[in-house]
């Protein structure tokens, strides 16, 4: 290759890395309405000089005293290029030293840049982070860190009910984008041909869903041996019958190249806690998942369980002779258990056949562990945390908040 093709290769992955960063600031701001502003092309130079010190974006949050985060965008890490930064920032912040405006300056890259420079990436992060090298810069982090972090910060002020609703919607709403992205189609496809040109914030995810449903990706820069021609997706999944909403929030139909097309519908786990509520309603609902007769003892304990609202309270009762049973009896269907709390298995209120998940995606890092089958998370589950819960059951029993006696709540443990 030329060095001036070189050169041109090197411009247009600099100026797509950039692009999708603006993408991704305006796209954040339009879809959360969050009360930012940003400012594209900073400059900031010295009294009576030249404003000679430039930053690509400077994001101000204005319910924080207007406080600022400058952002550089690279499409790849390189120390030459890292100490220009470096210098940059340093005098920045000499600059704002009376204000005390500047809060944060980030080096940011995509998420979908090679393996390679993901471990150099984390290196130099590494090294910012040290105790032994004084950096001007917070850190380097992705695009997809960066639109985290962003949430967290204009967040950092609203009620934890309000703001896990937001964030688990966002979630949603990022999966069906994720999903039908057409740079993450190409950057599996043949991601050395396109990685360029193709910069995505999400292509991580991307390939950790479509390597969770058995199609293979390409290796080491190869033609993925399942081609995607096209992916379409949604969250607008219909209610159960008798209202409520089903376990699935994302259902997607992928199209490859050389097989049928495939269906699956996700459950999306959006949190950073070890424990979550996974389940509330009627415990007749649930007594009809698990097949109980209506007169079998178990279901007589469940009763008395959802009456009292807490093995505690049932201990008191003076029905407490139902707490043996439910220690005894449930563990023998852990399995089905599981299958209804956390894919809505087993339900009668599902009426169509989206709303019956069979996968689930931990929205936290893309990671090996990110997206499961179901079968094989049901096994995993069972595994992991069968004695962590109450009544030899992997769940924690309780009930929702005002609505002891006429409801039961479940809560899960994540693979945090």
């Amino acid at each position: 290759m030329s060095m001036v093709r070189e050169q041109q290769i090197k411009y247009m992955s600099g100026a797509k890395s950039n692009e999708s960063v603006e993408t991704m600031l305006v796209d954040l701001k339009k879809d959360m309405a969050l009360n930012f502003s940003i400012e594209k092309g900073y400059t900031e130079g010295y009294p009576n000089m030249e404003k000679q010190f430039k930053m690509d974006y400077c994001i101000v949050f204005h319910s924080f005293d207007d406080t600022k985060w400058l952002i550089k965008s690279a499409s790849s890490v390189r120390s030459d290029r890292i100490y220009g930064h470096e210098f940059f920032a340093q005098n920045i912040r000499i600059i704002d030293e009376h204000t005390k405006k500047i809060e944060k300056i980030f080096v940011v890259v995509p998420d979908s840049i090679t393996s390679k420079e993901t471990n150099e990436a984390k290196r130099y992060s590494d090294k910012i982070n040290s105790e032994t090298y004084k950096s001007f810069l917070s850190d380097i982090i992705t695009m997809s860190r960066l639109r985290d972090l962003i949430i967290e910060k204009c967040m950092a002020e609203v009620s934890q009910g309000v703001r896990s609703n937001i964030i688990g919607k966002d979630a949603e709403l990022r999966a069906v984008q994720l999903l039908e992205d057409k740079k993450n189609w190409l950057l599996w496809n043949d991601f050395e041909s396109h990685k360029h040109e193709a910069k995505s914030d999400t292509f991580p995810w991307f390939r950790a869903i479509m390597t969770g449903i058995g199609a293979q990706p390409g290796v080491d820069g190869n033609i993925s041996s399942d081609p995607i021609d096209s992916i379409e997706a949604n969250d607008d999944i219909p209610k159960l019958d008798g209202g409520g909403f089903p376990k699935t929030d994302v259902s997607f139909t992928v199209s490859f190249h050389n097989r049928d097309k495939q269906t699956y519908n996700i459950t999306i786990k959006k949190t950073s806690r070890g424990r979550v509520t996974v389940h509330e309603g009627d415990v007749d609902d649930l007594i009809t998942a698990l097949r109980l007769n209506s007169d079998y003892k178990l279901s007589s304990a469940l009763h008395a369980f959802q009456k009292y609202g807490s093995e505690k309270h049932l201990r008191e009762s003076n029905e407490a002779y139902h707490v043996d049973t439910l220690y005894s009896e449930l563990p023998k269907h852990n399995r089905e258990l599981v299958e209804f709390a956390l894919f809505g298995l087993h339900s009668w209120r599902i009426n169509h056949p989206s709303q019956l998940a069979n996968c689930v995606l931990f929205k936290i890092d893309p990671n090996m562990d990110c997206f499961w089958l179901r079968d094989e998370y049901v096994s995993y589950y069972l595994n992991a945390f069968q004695t962590k819960g109450q009544f030899n059951t992997p769940f924690q029993w309780t009930y929702p908040s005002k609505k002891r006696g006429s409801s039961f709540q479940l809560k899960g443990f994540t693979n945090i």
